[in-house]
């Protein structure tokens, strides 16, 4: 019998048809090479080749395919090529070649056959397995076992029944590194490990429509890490079971695990906890459409709760749903909030607890939320900031003009200032909330009347601005819980409009407050990276008509009375430290108020002028023996700038500057002649001033 020349197909599923409709696809393509290879005959050297342009099933496509099969007196070889394969919208390879010996006593059996893979997501690949294919009274069965060192284990079996029925059952395991960069969409540039094992099952009337599938994937030693570092695992262990049933539409149901390793995906990082964390959802497609119902979460140590999602597999946007979630505030606080705060700041360093519900829903972002949380308290190490019985409830929507919510607690305290209870009611809207009436927080014998604060959490306006009065707050308490000097009377402010934006507070008018008789005024106020690690304060101070009675009694300075005005201008506070300004104080006449100022402060303001104190024994004693000495004019300056106080006084006089200017007999002056010290030394000597002695008091 002469040669057979090479047939072409251009779609050999025709070809299949003329056997049998029913039997799959591509088992069927290759069972009728079989079958066409048995009509025609062996004598000598022959080859039959058969090609198709494109072969598709369900989710996968083909391209480029063509069988080569040469017999010859030493035996019959097959030659196996196709070239782009796609499953979904991933290309597998570009183009993949299988040789090996044929032996066709009962089906084909293709034995040490050699596969070579180009242009996959694992590079190019080589190994070696085998193909068995057998045709029996209108039934087929085809076994595909390939083994590589970079792709792993491959274990193939597929069986169609004469009734159209099929099976296909397969095993193996992969390198998880192609695997994730062709179907997560990872940058190329990541590098990734780890190894994926799998068992799927499934099963149909026909190639192109499967019937039921049943998935069990297990990744071990799973690891990735972006260039930069931002983004890493470590040991991750996870295992996905599901299954699904077609009926009109696929449906089922899945289960993921996760029991070991750690991801980092900055700023946050988890741990799997000791017991598993356990998802399980519903799932089905229509039409374009994946959908998860039903779903649930349990993680051990956070919180449960249930979720939902559908996600479009064309364009579109995911629609997700939080329902019924119950989490511990220590951790979520811990692992999920302080990880956005600024480090160093006071809210990083803050510690949570009580529980909170929520249900929450969205597409792309937040649309709505709903929150129930009960017996909460934050801390922080310092005791800067402490609430106790902290509750809050409310609903928010996107699209709703107005809802309301409630906050409030039992007790707290910030910077040890401790504060009565509250209860607020808010109106919230889509941008942010508002208060609904004002309401008064008690706190040191006064309180604070907060009469509008509003809140904006988008938008180039973000932040709050609020206004009130601070009425009534006793200087005793105040002095006591800050551990100062003790001082007397009360103090009332007024708070025209405070903003905070990105960090920053500032006031659009002047803080007042009332104390010691007189008066303090903060204008320009602006506070930068206020719950940073380094805030930065610059204000103006003006201050009116301040009693040095009250203020000197406080202190081991010495006694002093009088009236001060004075200025503070181009104030910066690092942190709360000084780190320059433009001071100046200086005393005024007032009616009814004495001038006078006792030995013990003399000896202090000499001290701080740079002084050793009042020199000669007959000098100071004779000075002792007054209680208090007349003065006219009594002021300082200091400027500081980079570390170095420059200092004057209220005139100069020969090289130096005039302190305290004295009056009647005896008469005391002070004069300073060092102008420029250290900012710190300056501090020291100012320490050293009022714990020198006790303090003299005097009438009037």
């Amino acid at each position: 019998m002469t040669a057979i020349s090479p047939w072409v197909f251009s779609r050999p599923d025709t070809m299949v048809r003329q056997r049998r409709a029913a039997t799959p696809k591509i088992v069927g393509w290759l069972l009728a090479l079989c079958l066409e290879f048995a009509v025609s005959g062996v004598a000598g050297a022959q080859t039959l080749e058969i090609r198709a342009a494109r072969l598709s099933g369900a989710g996968w496509t083909a391209q480029h395919l063509r069988a080569t099969l040469t017999t010859t007196a030493q035996g019959n070889r097959l030659d196996w090529a196709t070239g782009t394969l796609r499953v979904g919208k991933r290309v597998l390879w570009r183009h993949a070649r299988l040789q090996c010996v044929l032996r066709t006593a009962s089906g084909w059996s293709c034995r040490q056959g050699s596969l070579v893979v180009g242009g996959s997501p694992w590079g190019a690949l080589n190994g070696h397995g085998q193909v068995r294919l057998q045709r029996v009274g209108g039934s087929g069965q085809a076994v595909l076992t390939v083994r590589g060192a970079r792709f792993g284990s491959v274990h193939v079996r597929v069986r169609s029944a004469a009734t159209g029925q099929w099976r296909l059952t397969s095993a193996g395991s992969l390198p998880v590194a192609g695997l994730a960069h062709a179907f997560m969409r990872l940058p190329a540039a990541w590098q990734v490990s780890g190894e994926a094992r799998w068992r799927l099952q499934a099963q149909g009337a026909s190639w192109a429509r499967a019937r039921r599938i049943s998935l069990v994937l297990s990744g071990s030693r799973l690891q990735f890490n972006s260039p930069d570092g931002l983004q890493a695992a470590q040991g991750v262990a996870l295992h996905l079971r599901g299954e699904g049933v077609y009926a009109g539409q696929w449906r089922g149901v899945a289960q993921v695990r996760w029991t070991q390793g750690g991801i980092l995906w900055s700023p946050w990082y988890w741990q799997a906890p000791v017991t598993p964390l356990r998802m399980r959802a519903h799932w089905q497609q229509k039409g374009s459409v994946w959908q998860l119902a039903g779903g649930t979460i349990q993680w051990p140590g956070l919180g449960h709760g249930g979720f939902a999602l559908q996600w479009p597999t064309r364009n579109g946007v995911p629609h997700w749903q939080l329902e019924r979630v119950e989490v511990a505030m220590a951790p979520l606080y811990a692992n999920w909030i302080k990880p956005l705060t600024s480090p160093g700041g006071l809210a990083a360093r803050l510690q949570a607890s009580g529980r909170l519900r929520f249900s929450a829903e969205g597409e792309g972002g937040l649309n709505a939320l709903q929150w129930d949380l009960r017996d909460a308290a934050l801390s922080s190490p310092k005791g800067l900031l402490a609430v106790t019985g902290a509750e809050s409830r409310g609903a928010w929507n996107r699209t709703r003009k107005a809802s309301a919510a409630t906050v409030g607690w039992r007790s707290a305290a910030l910077y040890r200032i401790p504060v009565g209870p509250l209860h607020a009611e808010l109106a919230l809207h889509p941008q942010g909330f508002m208060l609904r009436q004002p309401f008064t927080l008690a706190m040191l014998g006064g309180g604070l009347d907060f009469r509008r604060l509003a809140v904006r959490w988008t938008g180039p306006r973000s932040g709050f601005d609020m206004s009130g009065d601070l009425h009534g707050v006793s200087m005793t308490q105040l002095t006591r819980t800050l551990h100062w000097p003790p001082f007397t009377g009360t103090v009332s402010a007024s708070i025209p409009d405070l903003r905070y934006h990105a960090g920053d507070i500032h006031t659009s008018g002047e803080l007042s407050a009332h104390v010691f008789g007189g008066e303090v005024r903060v204008g320009y106020l602006h506070i930068e990276n206020f719950l940073g690690a380094l805030p930065l304060l610059r204000a103006d101070v003006e201050i009116r008509g301040v009693r040095l009675k009250p203020l000197t009694d406080a202190f081991h300075f010495g006694y002093i009375s009088g009236v001060l005005d004075g200025n503070v201008r181009h104030l910066a506070l690092l942190n709360w430290s000084p780190e320059a300004f433009q001071a100046e104080f200086h005393t005024v006449p007032a009616h009814g108020v004495s001038q006078e100022i006792s030995y013990a402060a003399v000896q202090s303001i000499t001290k701080l002028g740079g002084g050793n104190g009042i020199g000669g024994f007959f000098q100071g004693l004779f000075l002792r023996m007054f209680k208090t000495f007349a003065y006219a004019h009594l002021g300082l300056g200091v400027t500081l700038k980079d570390g170095m106080a420059e200092l004057s006084g209220v005139r100069p006089a020969d090289g130096g500057f005039v302190i305290l200017q004295g009056q009647g007999l005896p008469r005391v002056d002070i004069v300073g002649y060092n102008r420029r010290v250290d900012w710190d030394e300056l501090l020291a000597r100012l320490h050293a001033a009022i714990q020198s002695g006790p303090q003299i008091h005097t009438g009037g």
